[in-house]
Order: structure tokens, then sequence, then C-alpha cells
């Protein structure tokens, strides 16, 4: 259920339809949050660059964060054998701490790469290379700089789709996206709990219930069955779903008091246009990432019920403060977490 905005990655299918059509380029960042595009990209660089019974001749792996510019340079010059290409795959170099001397060295060398050289520079979810610094700059214009963002939902839902098809069972759409709210967008994420809720599965068609019985919750889907939970007055419900963020130990309170503060940001923008007759247009603007998400939209659009805009308005405050006492006074985030929803619990309409 993670949010993102899904106007910003690139088409998938006309990035490989440009790599299949005009061949590899000299360079490539690839870069995001969906590893499984990523890495499926660099697969299909990788057939490209490297036919059958060359990869151990012409393919080279250096691994960051620091990058030795004497090994960069002999593994891209080294000429190829029993092929035309070579392929070297430079994993986590963190270029946003290059000394300007060795951007300037980075940047001459890509500037005179050897014609059969391809160079990917692999980094991982998270990092975002600094498009204002030398070395930025020089690999960007000696190649393709491709951010792989998560799918919009109709291509995820397909995708989702295809996976339980080929284990042999059935989804509809409206299924495919409860289980993409439950689970996140992340497509490596996805594929073990596609495969454990198929297995699961008793008959040839997966259900919403199978999902709910044995699907992995992302953490945001437990903020927002906890921020529903506040809204219905089930604290019983609330206090469970607590306990079962803080024993998630992938990720941190600090994490989870943000996420908390995000999702009553957005339910009170829902209830505002809910309020003031604007509709789901109102909502968008204010929170693009859900622009084209409709499952999730609706969902929020049903929660924002459950508060008044007095309420919401001060669950926003709320937890700004446990922010500000995070960090700004140095409090410990799971006791800070647990006082949040107390308050939040307390506040009645």
């Amino acid at each position: 259920m993670a949010y993102r905005d899904k106007n910003t990655g690139p088409d998938y299918s006309a990035v490989l339809r440009t790599l299949r059509e005009g061949g590899p380029l000299p360079v490539y960042i690839l870069r995001g949050e969906e590893d499984y595009l990523r890495d499926s990209f660099l697969a299909e660089l990788k057939k490209l660059c490297l036919p059958e019974g060359t990869e151990a001749f012409n393919y080279h792996r250096l691994q960051g964060p620091g990058l030795d510019m004497g090994q960069l340079r002999q593994s891209v010059e080294a000429m190829p054998f029993m092929g035309e290409r070579t392929l070297t795959e430079v994993r986590d170099f963190d270029v946003n701490r290059t000394a300007a001397y060795d951007g300037e060295a980075l940047r001459a060398f890509l500037e005179d790469l050897p014609e059969w050289a391809t160079v990917a520079f692999v980094f991982s979810p998270g990092y975002a290379p600094d498009s204002r610094l030398v070395a930025v700059k020089a690999m960007k214009k000696a190649g393709a700089d491709i951010a792989f963002t998560s799918p919009g939902e109709a291509e995820l839902r397909r995708w989702v789709t295809r996976r339980v098809e080929s284990l042999g069972k059935k989804i509809d759409p409206p299924t495919a996206s409860h289980l993409i709210w439950v689970c996140g967008d992340r497509m490596n994420s996805l594929i073990p709990e596609i495969l454990k809720i198929a297995a699961y599965a008793p008959g040839d068609t997966v259900a919403k219930e199978h999902i709910d019985a044995v699907a992995k919750k992302a953490p945001e889907t437990t903020i927002f069955d906890l921020t529903d939970a506040l809204g219905a007055g089930n604290y019983d419900k609330a206090a469970g779903l607590l306990a079962d963020l803080l024993a998630d130990k992938d990720e941190p309170p600090q994490k989870q008091i943000a996420m908390v503060s995000e999702q009553f940001r957005r339910l009170y923008v829902a209830r505002l246009a809910l309020d003031s007759g604007r509709g789901e247009s109102y909502i968008t603007a204010c929170v693009p990432e859900l622009a084209g998400r409709s499952y999730p939209l609706r969902l929020l659009q049903r929660a924002c019920r459950g508060f008044s805009a007095r309420r919401l308005a001060r669950a926003v405050s709320a937890c700004a403060q446990c922010d500000y006492a995070m960090k700004d006074t140095g409090g410990e985030p799971e006791a800070l977490m647990k006082e949040l929803v107390l308050r939040l619990a307390m506040d009645q309409p």
C-alpha cells in the first residue's frame, strides 16, 4: 500500500523497446525504488552486451561504495574476447561523496570510453545521485539515467494477475488491487506473498479472504488499519495493531511516526474535500501520489468519515508535536509512538 508518485517513472515497456531497437548505450544510471524492474532491465542489458558463452570473458563487476578509478579504467578498457562488447557493472558507488578531483577524472574518463564498452552504475533503492555534481552530470551526458518506480495501479494489477495465473490460479481485478493494497506495491516483495497466497488458496481462484488470512501486511497498510480503528473507536484493535507495528524491526519507530503523521494528513485532506464537496480532484491535488490510484483513494475517502475535521486537525497537530519531541528533545521513539496513539485514542469528537 505504499503511496508513490506514479508519474515520475519511465514507461518500462518503452525503455526496453529503446534498448532492444537502439542497442546498448555507453553508460547507464540504474536507480529507483523498484529494484525488480531495475534488475530485469540489467538482465536484458546483459543479454545484448554478452551473447551466450561470452559473460565469463567480457563481464566485470565492481562493488562500491569506494570506487578505485584505476580498477574501473582497467575493467572498461579491457578489449572484448569472443564477443563484440564488454559490460562493467558498478554496484552502489557513492558518487555523492566523490571528491572534486575524482569527479573530474571520472568525467574525462567517461567522455573517452572505448567504443565496445558499456558501464552500468547500479544504485540501491533510496539512493539518489546528486545531479549538481560534475561526476553525475558526466554520467548522464554519456548515456541514460533511468529511475525505476513502481508501475501504475492498472499495470501492476495486470502483472499480479499474470504471476497468479503462472501458478495455476485465477484472480479478478478487484482482488488483485486488494492484494497490492495489503502487501505493498514493491514487486520483489509481492512475489513471495503471491506464492504463499496461491499455495494457501484451496481452489483455482484466489479470493480476498485468502489474502487476509496469510499475507504479510505492508507497514503502511497496518498504519491505515490503525487509524481506521481509532476512527471507529475500536481501541482494542488499535492496541493490537500498535503492538504489531512495534514488533516489526524492519521499520523503526521513527519511520512509523512519520507514516502515522502522513496518514492523518491524508485523512484531513479527504475530510475537507468531503465537507466542501470538492471531491477526488481536490484530494489528488493535495496528495499527488494518489493520482491514478483508485483503490487506496476510495478506501481513504471511506476512512475519513470516522473522524470530524476538527479531530483530524488536532491529530495532525499531535503528530507534529510528537515529531518535534523526537527530533529536538531526544525523546525515545517507541515510547513516543505509544504516547501518540494513546493521545489520539483519548481525543474524542
